[in-house]
């Protein structure tokens, strides 16, 4: 069971960290297992650690760690089926994910909890008993030749591939490690014979972890485990390979230089350390924290203050054996450009002065506030994420016994100290140019680079560091006077969506003309700001356990803001702060910003993040571009404003939230009862086409079959059809058309209905095809229903059931609160979906199926 603190300050704030009753396991084959007990869980999550990864591999065979990871989903001897293990995962209404990491590969999955003893069968027969078939490894590959192929255009691939060639060439962390078709033949029967020896050597006994969380009892966790995970092979632990030294002998600072034209206005630092992997997580967090102060005299406040840079991100790439690459990734203001050499010269005495004067450090309270915050953090999220994130961790660290966290943090000046350096300065200073003259491309994911050697960086007039300041919200808060939240705003105690002691507000702002381009350009605007100033001026309200979550809808402005109560006025008076600068410059970089983040991300997921998706009027993306360029700051300014003080708003209290925070809402907006009408257009059936100007040199698209209004018995029958279609979609694009190596499906409901989404990206079939696969699918995939039984619906039926309950998390059921209330559903709705899941049969399933034609079919293709 979760338990928590009572108050939101420090002077009274008890930093326990959450009760969660864990046991640890050795088996009698080696496998060591970590049971976690979740009292309020409605889910099970399982993960499976091998201490073997990328860096482990042989050099010949380039990418067969990860070419593996894929391999083993393709058939086990229980479960030869190419699709089986995703089928039976979707079917179930569950999900899954796999990572290949240099020191470790990761296996993990979500399933309902009485699916505990066949899902860990099946995962320990994909572990033990791959088939690993010839043919299919063939095809397989050329998944993996999609995956770099969509590399080779991100630019952080291309970064960390230059980086790479300034290393120790024989170390691990220099080397090629996605995998391709050219450094995989899966013609050559040594390739095979490796892949089934390396898979013998790495997957068994001491070499694998594994935990367990769910809702049963610790005992039943341990006899499901040792009954089941037993049957995985017995081994010994595999030695710890020894690497060569990372930093070639005699390299000092380098100038590198990339020819990336969209990354001009990024640069960033590496820096080669020796940290000790049980210190990797609390350092990373502790420079977090230290370098996210915005004030005088701290990093990020004098690089603004020079107007040089606005950002700073910590970055960790590690090297095995404790060595590794520090990373600082700077987002650069203007002024910056040009001067990268000055901005690593001031990083680096920062860094230096850090690691030497213990009154750099943050002050004992709040390192430790927000350590505690962080273990609340990790244990809120989704059971699947967490176990993955526990047991790289545990892996990672070593030792026999699991902990989910220390039980207490390391002095912050302890762990400053592990960043001091011998000798003189190593450095690596990147740059971006639209041009490279006489740059060679790197070898793996293509880029004209170029490296210099520095004699040294530039002399910079470093200021007196100062201590970070203290976290304002922790400071204890002035009494308010009685105020009352205005007329007909729910106010709910929600005891079941709150962690005691937090509370949240959630605002939306709507015109009537929400769905005007220029009033969706100014909303998508606020939202920029305000996720900007989150990041960048609320560091601290974030480390004690402020979470602002925004809920994007074209035409209006929409977030809730939850944490601790009493400094809820303050968090939400910084944060609206934004809105009030007027700074026309800040926020046109904000939203800039956003867009070329967006642009960084696969293809796909672009496409889901469209704001063309998030509701049934097109959105012209070109048109939202040319009016922010067209109207001059003033005008910006003033339309803002005029967006945010006109609009009406609507609120919703839950928890205690202070009278002190009305006081941040004056003079933005109007406050009126009841949540936001709905701004959906109307129905319209037949079939549209938009096409999105994305970029890149691959194809996407995403359909989605928008139903008819209808209630809860169309959308119980959709989200059945959604899960059986689930495992037939991704065996008919991908396994047996080889179309996509991206794609999904997915019911979704909002404001606009239900709806079926389905996506692919492919890198070599146009849009016409991939449109022709879908059509034909969906065809072939209503027609095979007219056979289904009952048999194969009560799984489906199950299934629906438990993802309408949601996985159990405060965070998941506060935000469904939201976007229902925010979505017009009564109170009622779920529980009338429900009931018609109970009553769904065959014939009924199968006339919705029949009827997707006569739906609302709406294309987003990108180009």
């Amino acid at each position: 069971m979760l338990q928590s603190s009572s108050s939101a300050h420090a002077q009274a704030m008890d930093f326990d960290f959450p009760n969660l009753p864990h046991r640890t396991l050795q088996l009698d084959n080696g496998v060591r297992a970590a049971l976690l007990h979740d009292a309020e869980a409605t889910r099970v999550a399982l993960a499976v650690s091998v201490a073997a990864g990328s860096f482990h591999e042989p050099p010949a065979w380039p990418g067969l760690a990860h070419f593996l990871e894929h391999s083993l989903f393709l058939g086990s001897v229980a479960h030869p089926a190419i699709g089986g293990f995703a089928d039976y995962v979707h079917g179930c209404g569950g999900r899954y994910n796999a990572r290949t990491l240099g020191l470790q590969t990761l296996y993990y999955l979500e399933v309902p909890a009485r699916e505990l003893a066949p899902a860990l069968l099946r995962l320990v027969d994909l572990l033990a008993r791959p088939l690993l078939l010839e043919g299919r490894l063939h095809a397989e590959r050329e998944v993996l030749e999609a995956e770099y192929r969509a590399r080779c255009q991100d630019g952080g691939c291309q970064l960390l591939a230059a980086i790479a060639g300034q290393l120790q060439p024989a170390h691990p962390l220099a080397r090629f490690h996605a995998g391709s078709r050219d450094t995989l033949d899966t013609q050559n029967p040594d390739l095979l014979a490796e892949l089934r020896d390396w898979h013998a050597r790495h997957y068994r006994g001491a070499n694998l972890r594994l935990l367990v969380s769910g809702p049963q009892p610790l005992d039943e966790l341990e006899s499901q485990v040792r009954a089941l995970a037993g049957l995985l092979p017995a081994g010994p632990r595999r030695a710890v390979e020894p690497w060569p030294q990372l930093w070639p002998a005699g390299q000092g600072t380098l100038e590198l230089t990339l020819e990336q034209p969209q990354a001009l206005r990024r640069m960033s630092l590496w820096l080669p350390r020796r940290l000790a992997p049980q210190h990797e997580d609390q350092l990373l967090a502790l420079l977090r924290q230290a370098l996210a102060q915005p004030a005088a005299g701290g990093l990020l406040g004098e690089l603004r203050a020079r107007g040089w840079a606005q950002q700073l991100e910590v970055e960790w790439q590690a090297g095995g054996a404790g060595e590794g690459l520090l990373g600082l990734r700077i987002a650069l203001l203007e002024g910056g450009g040009g001067q990268e050499q000055a901005i690593a010269a001031l990083c680096a005495d920062w860094l230096r002065r850090f690691a030497e004067d213990s009154a750099l450090t943050p002050a004992a309270a709040q390192w430790q506030a927000s350590f505690g915050e962080q273990a609340w953090q990790e244990a809120e999220l989704a059971p699947m994420e967490r176990a993955g994130l526990w047991l790289e961790r545990w892996q990672r660290h070593g030792g026999e016994t699991w902990q989910p966290w220390p039980s207490a943090p390391s002095a912050p000046a302890q762990l400053a100290r592990a960043l001091a350096q011998a000798g003189p300065p190593r450095l690596i200073v990147q740059r971006a140019r639209e041009r490279v003259d006489g740059g060679e491309f790197t070898p793996w994911f293509p880029v004209r680079a170029s490296a210099v050697a520095l004699p040294g960086l530039p002399a910079v007039a470093a200021p007196r560091w100062q201590a970070p300041p203290g976290n304002p919200f922790l400071e204890p808060v002035a009494a308010t006077t009685a105020a009352s939240w205005p007329e007909g705003w729910v106010q709910d105690a929600a005891p079941a969506l709150l962690r005691p002691g937090h509370a949240a507000l959630l605002l939306a702002w709507q015109l009537p003309g929400a769905m005007d381009a220029g009033t969706r350009l100014l909303a998508e605007l606020a939202e920029a700001v305000l996720a900007a100033q989150w990041q960048q001026a609320l560091a601290g309200a974030a480390q004690l356990g402020h979470v602002w979550q925004p809920l994007p809808r074209p035409g209006q402005l929409r977030f809730c803001l939850s944490g601790p109560a009493d400094a809820l006025p303050a968090v939400l008076h910084a944060l609206l702060a934004a809105l009030r600068s007027g700074d026309a410059a800040l926020w046109r970089a904000a939203l800039q910003r956003r867009h070329a983040e967006t642009a960084q991300q696969l293809l796909l997921r672009r496409l889901l993040a469209h704001p063309a998706t998030q509701g049934r009027v097109p959105v012209d993306a070109a048109d939202a571009v040319a009016r922010l360029e067209r109207w001059s700051d003033a005008e910006l300014v003033q339309l803002l404003q005029d967006f945010i003080a006109g609009a009406p708003l609507h609120g919703r209290v839950f928890g205690g939230v202070p009278a002190g925070a009305r006081a941040a809402l004056d003079g933005l907006g109007r406050p009126v009862a009841g949540a936001p009408p709905a701004a959906a257009a109307p129905w319209r059936g037949g079939e549209q086409v938009q096409r999105l100007d994305l970029g890149g040199s691959e194809q996407a698209v995403l359909l989605r079959l928008l139903a008819p209004p209808a209630g809860a018995e169309l959308e119980a029958a959709w989200r059945v059809l959604a899960l059986l279609q689930q495992g037939a979609f991704y065996q008919s694009l991908r396994v047996e058309q080889g179309l996509g190596y991206a794609l999904f499906s997915r019911f979704h409901a909002g404001a606009d209905g239900a709806e079926l989404q389905f996506g692919v990206q492919s890198p070599h079939a146009n849009a016409a095809r991939l449109q022709q696969a879908l059509r034909a699918f969906i065809e072939a995939d209503g027609a095979g229903l007219a056979t289904l039984s009952v048999e194969r619906l009560e799984p489906a039926r199950r299934a629906a059931l438990d993802a309408l309950a949601g996985s159990g998390s405060r965070r998941e059921r506060l935000q469904r609160a939201c976007t229902d209330w925010l979505d017009g559903q009564g109170p009622r709705y779920r529980a009338e979906v429900g009931e018609a899941l109970q009553r769904l049969d065959v014939a009924s399933l199968q006339r919705a199926a029949a009827a997707l034609g006569d739906a609302e079919w709406r294309w987003l293709v990108s180009g």
